[in-house]
């Protein structure tokens, strides 16, 4: 894994993609070698609070010294990027967590659900680019909501691509996880490799819907952080365990993952906390 760096980064753009959602682009003084799926630990400098910095995936990597985040200002933490204009210092721990990895075999499933996107997006470049076989299902509130989470990024790739929205304003009205249900029972889901990203209900559904055609799930899971580097401890989440619940029955989002294998994660235990 590439090395952790603490720096302050200068912002290059700020910009409303639309109501409620931005793309924020940074310039590091160093390179920073980032895979997909990997993610960074943002404050604005100069600013007392919040104390904490906000855990943000790497949506695009223009370049080893330029990174671009797209978020959805949600709290007191995004509110406070989403001031940041041109110029602006940001204090920056990156890159942090591990990366997707590419499948074993020929086909891939991204599922992403709102926000989520910005961590799978960088995953179905490299996709694009080995050759995989990729099936995209993009699922959001709203019309806003699909097109505030990259819905157009994606677009542009040109793959099989699937819309839905919560309130049937643009794709299909619905889950994002009905049409993913009907793609597994139709195709030979086993060899498919599944990656999923979004709230923690459709990460559920996708990880039971995969195991039931025997396909092998991976989510990326997105937690509450006060470090990003494992010390904090708040980022845990409950894990399946034959022992007696103790340590060894959870992980840390954080420098455990955020990406794990969706079958070690206790989905009913971790549904009453999210």
């Amino acid at each position: 894994m590439a090395a952790m760096i603490e720096t302050l980064a200068t912002t290059i753009e700020n910009t409303e993609s639309m109501p409620g959602y931005r793309l924020l682009t940074l310039e590091y003084d160093e390179e920073v070698s980032v895979g997909p799926g990997q993610f960074a630990m943002l404050r604005a400098h100069g600013i007392p609070e919040p104390l904490l910095r906000r855990a943000l995936a790497v949506y695009r990597a223009e370049s080893t010294t330029r990174l671009t985040f797209l978020y959805q200002v949600l709290g007191r933490g995004t509110e406070v990027l989403a001031t940041l204009h041109p110029g602006d210092k940001v204090e920056s721990l990156a890159p942090l967590g591990n990366r997707w990895p590419m499948p074993s075999s020929g086909r891939a499933v991204v599922v992403a659900g709102g926000i989520g996107s910005a961590s799978v997006f960088m995953l179905v470049q490299d996709l694009l680019r080995g050759g995989i076989e990729t099936q995209v299902f993009f699922g959001a509130a709203s019309r806003q909501a699909a097109f505030g989470s990259g819905l157009s990024d994606f677009a542009a790739l040109g793959l099989p691509l699937t819309i839905t929205t919560d309130d049937g304003s643009f794709g299909e009205p619905g889950r994002v996880t009905a049409p993913l249900e009907r793609y597994l029972k139709s195709t030979r889901a086993g060899a498919v490799a599944i990656y999923a990203c979004g709230p923690w209900a459709m990460m559920a559904r996708a990880a039971e819907i995969s195991a039931a055609v025997g396909a092998r799930c991976l989510v990326s899971l997105e937690a509450p952080m006060g470090c990003g580097f494992g010390v904090c401890v708040g980022c845990v989440f409950a894990v399946k365990s034959d022992g007696p619940p103790g340590f060894g029955s959870y992980k840390r989002v954080c420098v455990d993952g955020s990406i794990f294998p969706a079958s070690i994660v206790d989905w009913q235990v971790n549904a009453m906390a999210h």
